[in-house]
């Protein structure tokens, strides 16, 4: 299930922030922590010197800000580097329809790869990735499933999305570190159909923040999706 893009664009920004402020160190300056959507764009220091910090926006559809009947794009990285100002550059790629799995397997695609994508972004290097997948996943795995029957390993179900966040943090410049943020899965009307999809994502999303949690000094974050599924006409039918 997705959002309507326009409003899903507004919405999704201003949770990420609180995900940045704990990233900021060495990663992004600030003058004053009340007014984090304008410090960033108003500072005037010596760091406006600086090369701007980069962040890479990767998924499904809820990246690229689509859903049918709606083909223009509303991405939220559109939302996030404009609030964040100058000195910070968000590029992003969303896969309409895309599975996590297919995703791992086109790593390094040109076109569609995560980690070509970061690869090739340089001078200066990305500093944080954020990953939002999974949720084309769960429709897949729990397709065939009564609301009641069947189960899906978690491990397995969440292997794909760990090795996205990898893929990015196995990559190294020099003395550069990416760090990687992940967002929950959201819920979705399908989720409220199947009680095996509504279990299967929760524990999906708890899994990757155990594996977020497992890392140091903020260096894979977790936020859950910022904002609850309801049945309305803000959100599209899948």
């Amino acid at each position: 299930c997705k959002l309507m893009p326009e409003l899903y664009m507004l919405m999704m920004v201003r949770p990420i922030f609180s995900i940045l402020l704990s990233l900021r160190h060495n990663h992004f300056h600030h003058r004053r922590a009340h007014s984090i959507l304008k410090s960033m764009s108003n500072d005037v220091s010596s760091e406006r010197t600086l090369p701007p910090k980069r962040i890479f926006c990767y998924g499904d559809s809820l990246t690229a800000g689509t859903a049918p009947p709606i083909y223009d794009l509303f991405p939220y990285g559109q939302s996030l580097e404009s609030e964040l100002g100058n000195d910070v550059v968000v590029r992003w790629r969303g896969l309409p329809g895309w599975t996590a799995q297919t995703m791992v397997e086109y790593l390094d695609d040109g076109d569609v790869g995560l980690r070509a994508a970061v690869n090739g972004i340089d001078n200066p290097p990305i500093s944080l990735v954020i990953i939002l997948a999974g949720t084309n996943d769960i429709g897949f795995l729990t397709s065939s499933m009564t609301s009641t029957g069947g189960a899906t390993d978690i491990d397995d179900a969440v292997k794909p999305i760990v090795n996205l966040h990898k893929a990015c943090l196995d990559i190294t410049k020099g003395e550069h570190k990416i760090r990687t943020l992940a967002v929950g899965i959201p819920g979705s009307a399908w989720q409220q159909m199947n009680s095996s999809a509504s279990k299967l994502a929760a524990d999906m999303n708890s899994s990757i923040q155990q594996f977020a949690q497992s890392y140091p000094d903020g260096v894979v974050s977790y936020t859950d999706f910022p904002f609850p599924y309801e049945k309305n006409d803000l959100w599209c039918s899948d």
